[in-house]
């Protein structure tokens, strides 16, 4: 098992990612660095944060209240970015080295990830400030005990859930819906679940001998782990899932070459976990009109803008930074055969367009809460279509790095380059500047109208932005190929 976990250390510290680029490499370490001291320090004040928000509480009750939400959000958000280390046991599989080794070896590798690394510093610091210095050395064992059950028990169930989700997604959506209804019901008082889980919390604490009940449940979770990947790990299997096949989208046909190129797109999508993963991502952005569109900012024009462009396009977003270099590994064919790149440039367009305005209407509803919302989000819609993929586009003609697709979505920076964290900042900030133009001259709501004609204009000169991308990737696409060609 050492050995194991050796290879695994000498595999991502020989990794030819980290010698690609210095400057982004920096940029992720700071990046890593500054979400860990934000979470070290969310815990540490967090007493003082408890103690404004539940007057009335006890500080270590509301903290325990509060883990219900992290334990259900931690499960929500480890389904949909935590990577299982499963891969990593194919190479050992024809080796004579014994199956429960190899078995045992992904879920001893998976405690190691930064989804536990951060529940453990969030939860560590109120640990060591308030816990240790305010309860018996009795009791801090047990707290402590019990939430590193949960976060192990949490850890191994996504195992189970992301196994489960490519046979049934219906019934993993049911359940995390189910979980989500939950917090709801919570946060809106209709049912006291956090006070329930914080007196099962204290009542564990107070009675030591109980502690066998987290510790089952996580012994439970990596039980049901270990007998998943024991079911799911013969090299026949293997193959069999690598064959599957996705519909053919033959429809298609009939639009001919430009169609061809939505159908490679299609099926890129749907059979490869990263794209999928962040498709399925862009998907969960939809339900932040929640967070945005609440009654103290319908009025704040800079809110509603930035909320309509999340909610029309994060889907599309997300699939258009990397728009060339999900096609690094066959991005040669391209260029060989008799393709045209003013048709593929216009396939990703098509792709990008169909996207924003299925983001669009799945979004319409929330017009029920003003109809500024539904007046913004179509401003915003034609702006994302007429001038924010042409910036996108732009932007990942830089991209030189390969991706493999096959890989999850979380901690993976594979075809992200300076120019794909830099564009972030115009495609925010270009609509809020047309805002801030007219709410300068005290007309704020022409701004919205002056948004949506402008994308409007882009979008009927688009041969014209076509033109400058098909330009700029004739003059970048040798270099994209030699950087694709590097594993």
């Amino acid at each position: 098992m050492f050995k194991l976990l050796l290879h695994q250390w000498k595999e991502a510290q020989r990794s030819t990612f980290w010698q690609k680029s210095i400057a982004l490499n920096i940029l992720l370490v700071i990046i890593g660095l500054y979400l860990l001291l934000n979470v070290i320090a969310l815990g540490y004040f967090a007493d003082e944060i408890l103690q404004k928000t539940y007057k009335d509480s006890n500080v270590i009750d509301s903290y325990n209240r509060i883990l219900f939400y992290f334990f259900s959000f931690d499960l929500i958000v480890r389904f949909l970015f935590q990577p299982l280390p499963i891969l990593s046991i194919q190479a050992y599989l024809s080796l004579p080295i014994k199956k429960s080794t190899l078995l045992h070896y992904p879920l001893v590798k998976s405690v190691f990830n930064f989804m536990n690394l951060l529940g453990f510093l969030l939860v560590l610091p109120f640990f060591l400030k308030v816990i240790c210095h305010t309860q018996s050395p009795l009791y801090c064992f047990t707290w402590f005990l019990v939430v590193i059950a949960f976060i192990a028990a949490n850890n191994f169930l996504t195992f189970f859930l992301k196994k489960y989700f490519t046979k049934k997604p219906a019934l993993i959506f049911l359940i995390l819906g189910f979980v989500a209804v939950l917090v709801y019901c919570d946060i809106a008082n209709l049912i006291s679940i956090s006070d329930s889980f914080s007196e099962m919390f204290s009542f564990l604490n107070l009675h030591p001998v109980l502690l066998v009940v987290p510790i089952a449940m996580a012994t439970a979770s990596y039980s049901i782990a270990y007998h998943l990947l024991k079911r799911n790990s013969y090299i026949e299997d293997i193959i069999s899932r690598q064959t599957r096949r996705i519909g053919s989208f033959s429809f298609l046909n009939r639009y001919g070459e430009i169609g061809d190129l939505i159908g490679i797109e299609l099926k890129m999508t749907l059979r490869n976990k990263r794209p999928r993963s962040l498709m399925m991502l862009g998907a969960v952005f939809l339900l932040y009109g929640f967070l945005f569109y609440k009654e103290e900012s319908l009025n704040d024009y800079y809110i509603l803008i930035i909320a309509g462009v999340l909610l029309t396009a994060a889907a599309a977003f997300n699939h258009a930074q990397l728009m060339f270099a999900w096609n690094s590994s066959f991005f040669d064919s391209f260029l060989v055969n008799k393709i045209s790149l003013k048709n593929y440039i216009k396939s990703k367009f098509l792709f990008f367009a169909v996207i924003c305005i299925a983001c669009y209407f799945i979004t319409l509803p929330y017009a029920f809460i003003s109809y500024k919302i539904a007046l913004i989000n179509t401003a915003v819609l034609f702006y994302n279509i007429g001038i924010t993929f042409f910036l996108l586009a732009y932007a990942s003609s830089f991209s030189t790095s390969r991706i493999d697709m096959g890989k999850g979505t979380f901690m993976n920076y594979e075809g992200m380059g300076i120019s794909q964290f830099l564009i972030i900042i115009p495609l925010f900030a270009l609509p809020s500047l047309f805002q801030l133009l007219f709410s300068s001259i005290g007309y704020p709501q022409y701004g919205i109208y002056a948004l949506g004609i402008t994308g409007l204009i882009a979008i009927a000169c688009n041969k014209f932005l076509i033109q400058i991308i098909l330009t700029q990737l004739v003059k970048r696409k040798y270099k994209m190929a030699v950087g694709f060609r590097q594993k």
